[in-house]
């Protein structure tokens, strides 16, 4: 289950991506918790648009979430309000790919977290209480030991599976905090105020992630299997047919 690759046919592969594009926009308007210092609410997505990359491929992913966001504008299902309106949606993409390449091995993804550490050091705010973005060294930490963690747990999928979960949610945490501390000057007092709960926060929003995972890529090898055991049927009832048809050639 954690090294499943899903090899979908390209036709099938785009009915997953607007399949999941759908079920992004509809997942924007669950709302959950309210974000510190901003007057926004966490919405659904944050648990279930980080596995799209994982099923579709990081492309289609890529397709899948920012183009819930655009048909929501152009359809007036949401209104920018600002250029945070436009950027809400990369922070979720970017852990989606942290889920779906940290599966790979791919130590390129800390280039993520590194990233979001520098431009939150660099800003006169975000260095006054530079020890919050020391949460986001912990998908670093995740992606550098996979081979050492995949050794250990190796027996516990479920378990595997969210703990690249709780490394996707840091990097969705790590790009969200940066965009807010950039375009809304958000003061240091509610930096301070947060750290107590992002731990809480961000295990269940990990859990989250892992069970939409497990839900959906359960479902889908359930509909590959069905599938191939209707073209199985479907072929052995040519081949009786065939045979049929031959013995009563032959009599």
């Amino acid at each position: 289950m954690t090294n499943n690759d899903f090899r979908f046919h390209p036709i099938t592969r785009v009915m997953f991506t607007l399949f999941f594009m759908s079920l992004t926009i509809i997942f924007s308007k669950v709302k959950l918790e309210p974000i510190f210092g901003t007057g926004s609410h966490f919405s659904l997505i944050v648990m279930f648009s980080p596995i799209i990359p994982k099923i579709v491929g990081t492309t289609y992913g890529s397709v899948a979430i920012l183009g819930a966001k655009m048909i929501q504008f152009l359809v007036g299902i949401s209104t920018p309000k600002s250029i945070i309106s436009y950027l809400s949606y990369f922070p979720v993409l970017f852990g989606g790919i942290q889920f779906a390449r940290v599966f790979k091995g791919d130590r390129k993804v800390i280039i993520f977290s590194l990233t979001a550490i520098l431009l939150f050091l660099v800003h006169p705010i975000g260095r006054s209480v530079w020890y919050f973005s020391l949460f986001w060294l912990i998908p670093i930490i995740i992606t550098l030991s996979k081979s050492y963690l995949d050794r250990v747990i190796k027996r516990f999928e479920i378990l595997k599976i969210y703990i690249y979960a709780l490394s996707a949610t840091f990097v969705d945490h790590a790009f969200g905090s940066i965009i807010y501390l950039y375009f809304l000057e958000i003061p240091s007092i509610y930096w301070n105020m947060a750290i107590p709960f992002i731990p809480f926060e961000r295990l269940i929003m990990a859990l989250g992630i892992t069970v939409f995972y497990i839900f959906i890529s359960k479902g889908i090898e359930l509909m590959e299997r069905k599938t191939l055991a209707v073209l199985f049927i479907s072929h052995k009832e040519d081949l009786i047919l065939t045979q049929k048809a031959q013995n009563m050639k032959e009599s």
